[in-house]
């Protein structure tokens, strides 16, 4: 295949498992009118529809607090933006967000989804209500929703970081979800 068929087969594929994809500010206008899509589009599936609403929100406002690059709404409130996409597969759904992260917190959240990844259930459970009980503003706390979409998710969390410039990487992060 050549670099077009190549390119038309990719947009293909995405267009074929594509349910949702955005990009732009996430502020609580753009972030209702997902939530109504995601809730319409999986309606067939109430269990699997409430767990990636779940997910939705979480990711969605770590997008919208944390991504390094922001823009003003019309009322001139700063939100942050970012991408999502929700895909569709043979046995699962796939929910993806990107945002630019400021490298200085490149390392924590790297760290923060490795111990994610490694706990069991239970030790999820109990990291989460470690993280919760611990004053605002000490290092190391905060990101709790990372550790609800782990628990709401049927896989480890997914992520990569690509660097941009001097002060900014992409932060990718991609959660599963069975169908069943």
């Amino acid at each position: 295949m050549n670099t077009a068929e190549n390119a038309y087969q990719m947009y293909i594929d995405l267009i074929d498992s594509t349910i949702i994809s955005y990009n732009g500010p996430f502020d609580a206008q753009v972030l209702s009118v997902i939530a109504e899509n995601i809730e319409y589009s999986l309606s067939n599936n109430p269990r699997v529809s409430k767990k990636l609403f779940k997910i939705f929100i979480e990711l969605a406002q770590n997008i919208s607090y944390y991504s390094a690059e922001r823009q003003k709404n019309d009322e001139g409130n700063l939100y942050g933006v970012g991408i999502l996409m929700l895909r569709e597969f043979k046995d699962h759904y796939s929910f993806s967000t990107g945002n630019l992260i400021e490298k200085k917190h490149i390392l924590p959240v790297i760290q923060k989804c490795e111990t994610i990844n490694i706990l069991d259930r239970q030790k999820l459970r109990q990291y989460k209500r470690k993280l919760r009980n611990m004053p605002s503003g000490v290092p190391g706390g905060g990101n709790i929703g990372l550790v609800q979409v782990a628990l709401t998710a049927d896989y480890p969390l997914e992520y990569s970081v690509v660097p941009v410039d001097d002060e900014n990487s992409f932060y990718i992060l991609n959660v599963r979800v069975n169908k069943n």
